[in-house]
């Protein structure tokens, strides 16, 4: 059973990494503005993680993991995948501040990736008896899931005011053009 005092350290942590991520870029934000925003002491944190990357790199891990999950499981329903992205980051305010513009570059190539994967499985097939080559199929696939992670981007800098529903609604209209 973990300590209560050790959950609300890094909830602490979270909410701070998250304020200020909203505030400024990741590489800009230092080890004494994420104490000082959390109200812990610097020991506390270094209690928790070495430093701000190894932090970040949880929380990668963290995302990583649960959208190979999420692709994996709905790797031929996109409208599913897209919807369970959106609704884990509804709940994610790091992860969420993570895909912002002031985010990390992995994750955000991470996340791209993701998209072109799932994206050739999707747009390949619509296209029928006019068989895409592989250049083709490229730039329609890198332009969508940066289109689709542009979205993304979007939704989390307007405070994630539409549902995970809405927000899907919203873009898979887009995706079958």
């Amino acid at each position: 059973m973990t300590d209560i005092r050790i959950t609300k350290t890094r909830r602490a942590i979270e909410q701070a990494m998250s304020d200020l991520l909203k505030e400024k870029s990741f590489d800009q934000i230092t080890t004494t503005e994420l104490v000082k925003r959390a109200g812990i002491s610097r020991s506390s944190f270094y209690t928790h993680y070495q430093d701000k990357y190894e932090m970040i790199d949880t929380y990668q891990r963290i995302f990583f993991t649960e959208v190979e999950y999420i692709f994996d499981r709905h790797s031929k329903d996109w409208r599913a995948a897209i919807y369970e992205i959106f609704e884990f980051l509804a709940k994610e305010s790091v992860l969420s501040a993570l895909l912002s513009e002031n985010g990390t570059r992995e994750i955000h190539i991470f996340l791209r990736q993701k998209l072109k994967s799932l994206l050739t499985t999707v747009i390949h097939p619509h296209f029928g008896r006019q068989s895409l080559d592989k250049v083709n199929l490229d730039y329609r696939t890198t332009y969508f899931s940066h289109a689709i992670f542009g979205m993304v981007q979007l939704w989390i800098s307007r405070g994630k005011k539409e549902s995970p529903q809405e927000i899907t609604d919203t873009l898979i209209p887009i995706i079958r053009f």
